[in-house]
């Protein structure tokens, strides 16, 4: 029996940590972590490795990928980058490595959640 409640939690923590971040509740994670911004267009970037990394972006029509990365303080590593947006929830809009000098095409929309990491993650 402990053998079986054993496994049943084993499953249950495995299958948790399969799932990858949702877009409203990583909004919220970083608007609670972010200085509150003075703006109304705004991205919500955070770091996968340290989540209390967290930072606020003014948006505006054309800001790049490469633009947000270099406002944190990992613009100088290869990264591995999540976008997610309210429309597909947990779902990537954008899933891919963007090394340090790289400029991706990738269009940013108005408060898109990115998620950046110097270590590979789980894509759903």
């Amino acid at each position: 029996m402990r053998n079986l409640v054993f496994i049943s939690i084993a499953l249950l923590a495995i299958t948790a940590l399969a799932i990858g971040p949702e877009y409203f509740s990583s909004c919220k994670w970083i608007e609670e972590h972010a200085l509150k911004p003075k703006f109304e267009k705004k991205l919500f970037v955070g770091e996968s490795k340290q989540p209390t990394n967290t930072y606020i972006v003014e948006f505006h029509s054309g800001i790049s990928l490469r633009e947000v990365i270099n406002a944190t303080r990992l613009k100088n590593e290869d990264l591995f980058v999540q976008i997610l947006r309210s429309q597909k929830k947990t779902e990537p809009v954008f899933f891919d490595e963007v090394k340090a000098i790289a400029k991706p095409s990738f269009q940013l929309k108005e408060n898109d959640v990115i998620w950046l990491s110097t270590l590979p993650f789980a894509q759903n």
